[in-house]
């Protein structure tokens, strides 16, 4: 009984920094999104011991509120980074967010000062070295948590935006980032003024973002280009990448979000077998068992093989009513009928004979 209530447990969220559109789990452990895994589980561990109810010097109230933190933030963030693959697939969301945010959003508002100040002057070891400033004193205080991680979530959004290519008073640039606040220990750049491009990374980060900018600046050449039928080897990849993040969204019963993104990819490779079978499992989750049925058949058309595919479409099957069942029901009961009236009929038919022949030979003897 006790493990679906821990299933239930909400991540805590804010309404700052890449929180505000997804988990920031790098921000709940107060990690740069560069880190290793090594580095992760340290941090995760030092604020397991801070958080720890049995610590020294939490009253009773205290120790419920670290208990929540603990179950609530950190444990779900440091399970949500734990694995490779994991990690990788919710790093990938961080780079369509920030895609995503170039395109359509406007003026951000970013309201720290740390935050403002990487948003003037972006680059790999101010943003490690803001973030480190935070971190130390993240989990000091359970009053002031949820304001250094917001804080944290800011400098990471900032972070990802510049990874893709953002510089905030460039030209050309749309004013994507609103910083509310003028930074004390920095000066910001003249408009027009072009920014230097980003330096190296400290860490192998895994999202490779100088090598899908030079790909997209190969690509902006060409006009209005039509997306290709046939996918490129760095389509596919970005393609496997939302693919798990789509993984993680069904794990997470997130199924809006699921069935958008799902979508996207099909206009992009529409005879990917695997995705046709996700969608279908969306479908089956929001009570559209005829789609789901759809999309199970097309996948299996285009990879007999498709486990999940094969897996769902047998328990769709017994879900959706049988119709041509029920015809063959009300074609086996309506035959019925004519054959009454012939039973019926037929000994008519007999006594009216034998009655004839009987009046013949009376007739002649």
């Amino acid at each position: 009984m006790n493990q679906p209530k821990e299933q239930r447990l909400q991540f805590i969220r804010f309404d700052r920094g890449i929180s505000q559109y997804n988990h920031d789990y790098y921000a709940a452990l107060g990690l740069p999104i560069i880190s290793n895994p090594t580095y992760i589980r340290n941090v995760y561990l030092r604020i397991a011991r801070i958080l720890h109810p049995d610590i020294y010097g939490f009253s009773a109230e205290e120790k419920e509120i670290a208990t929540q933190y603990l179950a609530k933030l950190v444990n779900p963030a440091y399970n949500g980074l734990m694995r490779e693959q994991d990690r990788s697939a919710y790093q990938g969301i961080f780079k369509l967010l920030a895609k995503r945010l170039l395109q359509r959003s406007r003026n951000i508002q970013i309201h720290s000062e740390i935050a403002c100040e990487l948003v003037m002057t972006p680059s790999d070891d101010v943003y490690e070295r803001l973030v480190t400033e935070i971190a130390k004193v993240q989990y000091e205080s359970l009053t002031q948590i949820m304001l250094h991680t917001a804080d944290i979530s800011e400098l990471n959004l900032v972070y990802i935006l510049y990874k893709e290519g953002y510089r905030h008073g460039a030209v050309n640039m749309p004013p994507v980032l609103a910083p509310m606040l003028t930074p004390k220990s920095t000066k910001s750049y003249v408009a027009n003024v072009p920014l230097p491009p980003p330096s190296k990374p400290s860490y192998n980060y895994n999202l490779q973002y100088a090598t899908d900018q030079q790909a997209s600046n190969l690509h902006s050449n060409s006009d209005e280009t039509v997306i290709q039928t046939r996918v490129e080897s760095n389509d596919m990849q970005m393609i496997n990448n939302r693919m798990k993040i789509c993984e993680i969204y069904i794990s997470q019963s997130n199924w809006k979000s699921a069935l958008q993104d799902l979508r996207e990819i099909l206009s992009i490779d529409k005879d990917n077998s695997r995705c046709l079978a996700l969608l279908g499992v969306v479908y089956k989750n929001i009570n559209q068992p005829q789609m789901a049925k759809v999309s199970f058949k097309q996948s299996l058309q285009i990879n007999p093989q498709e486990a999940i595919a094969l897996k769902h479409l047998l328990e769709v099957d017994s879900t959706i009513p049988n119709q041509s069942s029920n015809k063959n029901c009300k074609s086996a009961r309506n035959p019925n009928l004519p054959n009454t009236k012939k039973t019926i009929d037929k000994p008519q038919k007999i006594s009216w004979l034998s009655h004839l022949l009987k009046w013949a030979f009376a007739k002649k003897s």
